[in-house]
């Protein structure tokens, strides 16, 4: 296996176009990863992927770089709504299956668990595709717990999947 050398930072809409490529790379690869659809994705804007990645978003974006590639990306979405303001959704966790087993994800899921203890959230929680093992795997080993599986949630090319909903709280009652 090849050596790389890898470094997390948070995205900026100066990485629009890298960012966009992966994600629609992770929509089209691995649809029922998702709950979004390719094809919804597909038709937004670049100036989307910009808004998203801007500093008056809702949502933060880690990205794992080797140099200029970007290997992996998770984002963290604080709910926006007040009565849940110290929530937030773990969003777009995807690797690139060249860099799987390699700790890409392990270490986008650090960085972002680093900020957010750092911040005023308390709880995260994120949804996960029932039998995407290696995900599952990697968000228990983390600390999330799973609290409920929601039948049939997910629809891809008219089949049906089930949603595995996870958290894990940043702070102890």
């Amino acid at each position: 296996m090849k050596s790389f050398e890898m470094h997390i930072r948070r995205l900026t809409p100066e990485d629009a176009s890298v960012y966009w490529d992966l994600r629609l790379r992770g929509f089209r690869e691995h649809p029922s990863a998702f709950t979004s659809s390719y094809e919804e994705e597909v038709k937004r804007p670049l100036t989307y992927a910009q808004a998203r990645l801007g500093s008056d978003s809702s949502a933060t974006f880690w990205g794992a770089w080797e140099g200029n590639t970007l290997m992996g990306l998770v984002g963290l979405d604080r709910e926006s709504r007040t009565k849940n303001r110290h929530k937030a959704v773990v969003i777009g966790m995807f690797v690139a299956p060249e860099f799987a087993g390699r700790g890409v994800g392990r270490a986008l899921l650090a960085a972002l668990l680093e900020s957010a203890r750092t911040s005023d959230l308390e709880l995260l929680v994120l949804t996960v595709t029932q039998g995407n093992l290696g995900a599952e795997k990697l968000y228990l080993s983390m600390g999330f717990t799973s609290f409920g599986i929601e039948p049939g949630a997910i629809k891809v090319e008219n089949q049906r999947f089930n949603k595995n909903h996870m958290f894990f709280p940043l702070s102890t009652p």
